[in-house]
């Protein structure tokens, strides 16, 4: 707050010394600032940064907005797979080796603190990360497996560390478990449980020597990891509609089932058609032609499964039915397909191809489209096109369009078909350290997909997946909480080559019981599950330091507890989606006291030392509030340059501060 105090105020000392100019009338214009000439500083084409080294990233900030305003860029690090490693402009490698053999580069995403705007992200060139070597040590690991420890998923890994004489070492070390030379989060212990995670891949281990940090051996890689053996995956198929037409289009619905929960490898899954007993197709689909008239059609499905064992499962095919002539001078609708994003906001059109055997021209045909929720369905519009609305988008809801064919003789039967409404369900640990994956239902194909916090000061993409239809997981580094603290994240899919535009569709995970270390955050939208770092933080003299409340917060409290506070009050913050809270100086006193305890808001001292701590990863926004402080003599003043006597009936942001007990 302090930086962006002096800022303001150097903006308008600049602004009144040109008082005679032209140029003091000039209009303010605001626009994304630019970077460029990213680099690496003293790093030439073609070297490599060594374990141990200090990097450090360079750019020129172009800022077209007037006045130019202030360079607050930021700046990280990451590896090739999308994954951000270290937040600043220096980054020390790692001496352990862990980023051996990996690629990095610098990114920034530029920022105008004046308009407060961002521009897009512009990155280096990644950059070979070399290992560093240090002196042979006496001591070697292994990885023990048997019998009672096999490679293969569901086991356990042991170690086995040995001295120069071969003899059991009983020295303390750290663990550092690899997979295919990656390093595994979160695995320091000296044994590790193999994962469907690991299926097919070689684990490795190091031992960390626990006073310098350095590397001291690592085992060979184990033999590719045997699946877990269970039972075999199967598939439960949507029969076969009873009156198949020429003309019509049939395809194999089915539902994948495995009751070790193994994932269906969709690359592999196999369909075949067949005719009279003869296999014609290997498409999910068929189109029915005359030369398939009075004969008997069946389709199958072969289900394999991505993780465990057997892979593969038996071959279920529906009942056989019988193909039957159009009805003569029935009009009929065949190929019934809904074409657009089934996303909320997006216009969906209802396709179908026209026939009638005279050649009787179409008339104007019936339409209706539904929302399926449940065992309810509720018809919304009866044109031949619709647009998804608030409430249409929700877990299980499914959207249906039917048309019935009409000329100007006669009317033939309706046609419907029947999609998932997208929605995206997310589970794991949102804390730093966590990993959250998510699971899709009805989401369209897609080009790439990227995670994205709904911090709208500093907007740039985690985990890039350039894979179609492939979602990366999200890992939650110690980079990320200071863009996600009190925030939603939202998984966006882009339909191009290109990320953060217009077009690219996001969706914010829901709350629910999946997604642990989580708070669920009450906003204008409905819920919000949100990441909360670092609340309250551990200073000098043996204080907690609180971080500034929000309104909803606020509001969760017991209503015996909020009617002690008339005063309270949301604070709404400038160019953010956090509500903060402010009350009166009094009020705000009492209720630190009653919360946290003594001494209650935080002094100036505390203040102009503690508060402004990047380190905390508290949001900006919530920390460039006109706060109010407390004096040794219990005045209460508020920091906005100079120490100014607080208005007791205005209403401030505020701190508290606790002693630790």
């Amino acid at each position: 707050m302090h930086r962006y105090v002096y800022v303001l105020l150097l903006t308008i000392l600049i602004t009144a010394c040109g008082g005679g100019d032209d140029n003091s009338a000039q209009e303010k214009v605001s626009k994304p600032p630019k970077a460029t000439d990213v680099a690496l500083s003293g790093i030439q084409q073609g070297e490599e940064l060594q374990s141990g080294q200090e990097a450090v990233g360079q750019y020129t900030f172009n800022s077209t907005s007037v006045p130019p305003g202030l360079d607050a860029s930021i700046g990280y690090w990451e590896t090739e797979s999308g994954m951000s490693i270290h937040r600043g402009f220096k980054y020390r490698i790692p001496k352990d080796n862990s980023l051996a053999g990996i690629r990095i580069r610098f990114c920034v995403i530029p920022f105008n603190r004046a308009d407060r705007k961002a521009g897009e992200k512009a990155c280096s060139k990644y950059v070979l990360v070399s290992p560093t070597y240090f002196d042979e040590m006496p001591h070697v690991v292994r990885i023990l497996s048997n019998a009672y420890t096999p490679e293969e998923v569901g086991f356990e890994l042991l170690t086995y560390v040995a001295d120069k004489d071969g003899q059991p070492s009983h020295e303390n070390f750290g663990y550092r478990w690899l997979r295919d030379g990656q390093i595994i989060p979160n695995e320091n212990q000296d044994s590790y449980w193999l994962t469907v995670d690991d299926e097919g891949k070689h684990i490795s281990v190091c031992i960390i020597d626990l006073t310098t940090e350095t590397l001291v051996s690592c085992s060979e890689e184990t033999n590719a990891i045997n699946a877990a053996i269970g039972t075999e995956p199967f598939v439960v198929i949507k029969p076969l509609p009873t009156q198949v037409e020429l003309g019509n289009t049939l395809a194999l619905d089915y539902e994948f089932v495995d009751f070790d929960n193994d994932k269906e490898n969709i690359n592999m899954t196999s369909f075949s058609w067949f005719i009279d007993g003869n296999r014609t197709s290997s498409d999910q689909s068929l189109h029915i032609d005359d030369s398939m008239l009075d004969k008997k059609i069946k389709g199958c499905v072969t289900p394999y499964s991505l993780t465990g064992w057997p892979k593969s499962g038996e071959m279920i095919c529906t009942e056989e039915v019988t193909v039957h002539a159009i009805p003569d001078g029935i009009p009929q609708a065949m190929n019934v397909a809904i074409s657009g994003h089934r996303f909320e906001g997006e216009r969906l059109q209802g396709t179908y191809d026209y026939y009638e055997s005279n050649s009787v021209p179409e008339t104007q045909s019936v339409y209706r489209w539904s929302i399926i929720h449940g065992d309810i369905e509720k018809d919304v519009s009866s044109e031949p096109y619709y647009r998804l609305q608030a409430g249409d988008e929700a877990k299980g809801n499914k959207i249906r369009f039917c048309v019935t064919p009409q000329n100007s003789h006669t009317q033939g039967l309706p046609r419907c078909v029947t999609e998932n409404i997208a929605w995206l369900d997310g589970a794991g640990e949102l804390k730093e350290g966590g990993e959250i994956t998510a699971t899709l239902t009805g989401y369209p194909e897609f080009r790439q997909s990227y995670w994205l916090s709904t911090n709208k000061s500093a907007v740039f993409p985690l985990a890039i997946s350039t894979e179609p239809n492939t979602i990366s997981r999200l890992l939650i580094g110690p980079t990320l909480p200071s863009f996600i603290n009190l925030r939603a994240i939202s998984l966006c899919v882009s339909f191009d080559n290109e990320i953060l535009n217009s077009d690219d569709v996001c969706r914010e995970l829901p709350a629910n019981h999946k997604l642990t270390r989580s708070i669920t955050v009450k906003g204008d939208s409905g819920y919000h599950a949100a990441m909360n770092i670092n609340k309250s933080v551990n200073i000098d003299r043996g204080y907690y330091l609180h971080r500034p409340e929000t309104w909803a917060e606020f509001r969760t409290l017991p209503v015996e507890m909020k009617e002690k506070f008339r005063s309270a009050e949301a604070s709404s913050l400038a160019n953010s989606d956090l509500i903060g809270l402010k009350m009166t100086p009094q009020d705000a006193d009492r209720y630190c006291r009653l919360k946290f305890g003594e001494p209650g808001i935080a002094s100036t001292y505390i203040y102009k030392r503690y508060a402004n701590n990047d380190n905390y990863n508290w949001p900006e926004e919530l920390v460039e509030q006109e706060f109010v402080t407390k004096e040794l003599n219990d005045f209460f003043v508020i920091k906005n340059g100079n120490l100014v006597a607080a208005d007791s009936h205005k209403k401030y942001a505020f701190e508290c501060v606790s002693l630790i007990p």
